[in-house]
């Protein structure tokens, strides 16, 4: 995203730092810039100019337009707000844009924003003009020109447009140039400028889209404006806001192309949804950073779409996608879809209340069977109920690594293993009831508390186990979801947490491709993943209907030992789904 923002009047060398060279160009401004020659501007001319429609006079542009009563409306609104003064002050040359007192309108408010629109540090003539110049105004923005093919040979009048104002008539004058235009100068309102111009009221959401951008000089839209007495070129320093942050989704703010849909959060808004998601991590006993969920607000807010009040409204049953491939469910939103705000390049809808995906407040819900180890014998017997299976160990077979060092943690493959008890068999099978726990801070143990809503679910084992085995969700006793007939044989899908059958499968933040480019391991992509794939869709049913979470079990049973005398267990995960939300 690019935006010209401020026009900052402080001149630039050319070869010298930005910081040293503003002080000496503020000093030499102001001696050197009457001086300048339109020439001096603009190396070449692009644009062949019919002589006849270019009038030439020997007098000032102040004095000139105080001589045009027709214009007199437009000179007095310069005068009043001080333009003249300013260029005196300034002395150099400029270009003005006027319109006849028939077409001459009045500005309600912003005064001072809409003169200053007219107004430019940048003597141009008809000549220099081309079709997409861009020229900085007084008020910190761009008039863009467009010329159409006459006007390109050399016919002026009606042919070159400033924004929405037709050329009627240009003057030289001894300070630069005039263009009477058909229309006074409409400054559209992008995206970037409703954004800027934004209360206080909405300061979260507004510092959070700009803070993801910066300020750079622009040198190629920097002037020359004049040469110092060392004979180093003078610039009008131009800078831009530039966000690859929105350039890299293809999104510019600014561009008059773009047809867009904006999602306006309010701080109450945000507040209001911050304290609810807080209140349902509480109760999940699970936390989630505040950025996390300010980044998936502004991943959120925008689309390149410009969006219906109905495509909005509660009632909608499609899924919209961001420019950033998050999720907006307008079924699970509230917005005011009666009165959408137009700007020039989108639309934007304020949103009235807001919810936090459940599948944003948590990433995924991942943990290891070794936990055995720090059950008390009273929580092995609840967490751990088995059938024809006997504890042997917990065993570390993959010792600590990480594909990149002081980077991302060390990560190790510890199992709990059992035995086939002695006197049992094949046919037999055997069966465990396991409660999905957690580690408290003290080394003790807790079940997890699984919210309601929709998840994948993933495990790991051992490779070539050979055992044929089915997995059953279990809430309060009742099944939920079953798994189909699963091999942990020679597929390394269900190799310890190593399995890469599956997409999104790896923690929060890692990209094992950007690990590898790093120089990290070869093994970068076998990272702590979820595992290998049981069940699709799981679906944990909301018991009270308030949403809170649940204990879950998982029963992983098998009808045939298949001459095999252990069970090795490494890890189970579950993700939520799109549809958790």
């Amino acid at each position: 995203m690019t935006n010209r923002i401020n026009h900052t009047r402080k001149p630039m060398l050319r070869g010298i730092g930005l910081l040293a060279s503003t002080a000496f160009c503020l000093a030499f401004s102001l001696s050197s810039c009457s001086d300048l020659k339109d020439d001096s501007h603009y190396g070449s001319a692009q644009t062949a100019i019919d002589n006849a429609e270019l009038k030439i006079v020997n007098e000032s542009s102040e004095q000139y337009l105080k001589g045009r009563s027709d214009l007199s409306s437009m000179t007095e609104l310069f005068t009043n707000q001080g333009i003249f003064d300013e260029l005196k002050k300034k002395g150099q040359l400029s270009t003005l844009l006027v319109v006849a007192n028939d077409v001459f309108k009045q500005p309600a408010e912003k005064v001072e924003f809409v003169t200053r629109s007219h107004v430019s540090d940048i003597s141009i003539s008809p000549a220099n003009l081309t079709d997409g110049t861009r020229l900085m105004m007084w008020h910190g923005k761009y008039v863009n020109v467009s010329i159409d093919a006459e006007g390109l040979a050399g016919n002026i009048v009606d042919h070159i447009k400033f924004n929405n104002g037709f050329v009627k008539e240009v003057i030289k004058t001894s300070s630069g140039y005039i263009y009477v235009l058909s229309d006074m100068i409409e400054t559209p309102t992008s995206l970037y400028d409703y954004i800027s111009e934004l209360s206080d009221d909405y300061s979260i959401f507004r510092d959070l889209v700009l803070s993801s951008g910066g300020k750079e000089f622009d040198r190629a839209n920097s002037k020359a404006i004049g040469i110092n007495e060392q004979g180093n070129t003078v610039y009008d320093s131009v800078f831009i806001y530039r966000n690859t942050f929105f350039e890299n989704a293809g999104f510019d703010m600014n561009s008059e192309s773009l047809t867009a849909t904006m999602l306006l959060f309010s701080n109450d808004v945000i507040n209001a949804a911050f304290d609810e998601a807080h209140k349902r991590l509480q109760m999940w006993e699970m936390e989630r950073s505040d950025s996390i969920m300010r980044s998936w607000i502004l991943k959120t807010a925008f689309f390149n779409t410009k969006y219906t009040a109905e495509d909005l409204k509660t009632t909608a049953t499609e899924d919209l996608s961001s420019i950033f491939k998050t999720i907006w469910r307008p079924s699970a939103q509230q917005v005011d879809t009666d009165n959408p705000i137009d700007l020039s390049n989108g639309v934007v809808y304020e949103v009235k209340k807001l919810h936090l995906p459940n599948n944003l407040l948590m990433y995924r819900l991942k943990d290891e069977f070794h936990l055995y180890e720090n059950c008390t014998a009273e929580q092995k017997d609840e967490y751990f109920k088995v059938i024809n299976l006997e504890f042997s160990k917990c065993d570390t077979q993959v010792a600590a690594w990480t594909p990149w060092q002081g980077v991302w943690p060390m990560h190790e493959n510890r199992v709990l293993i059992y035995n086939k008890p002695s006197g049992i068999d094949d046919g037999e099978g055997f069966q465990l009831d396991f409660t999905l726990i957690k580690l408290n801070a003290d080394g003790t143990v807790r079940p997890w508390l699984v919210p309601p809503g929709s998840y994948r679910l993933a495990m790991g084992s051992k490779q070539n186990q050979n055992l044929d085995v089915t997995v059953t969700v279990l809430v309060n006793g009742q099944e939920v979801a079953k798994s189909p007939l699963i091999t942990w044989g020679s597929s390394t899908a269900y190799h310890y947490d190593r399995g890469t059958t599956m997409t999104n499968r790896h923690p929060e933040g890692y990209d094992s491709s950007y690990v590898g480019e790093q120089g990290g391991s070869i093994k970068a992509d076998n990272y702590d993943t979820d595992g290998g794939p049981i069940i699709d869709e799981v679906t944990i049913p909301d018991l009270a209907g308030d949403g809170t979470a649940v204990p879950v079990v998982l029963r992983i049973s098998c009808n045939n030992w298949n001459g095999q005398t252990t069970l090795t267990l490494n890890h189970w995960c579950l993700r939520p789904t799109v549809n958790n939300y």
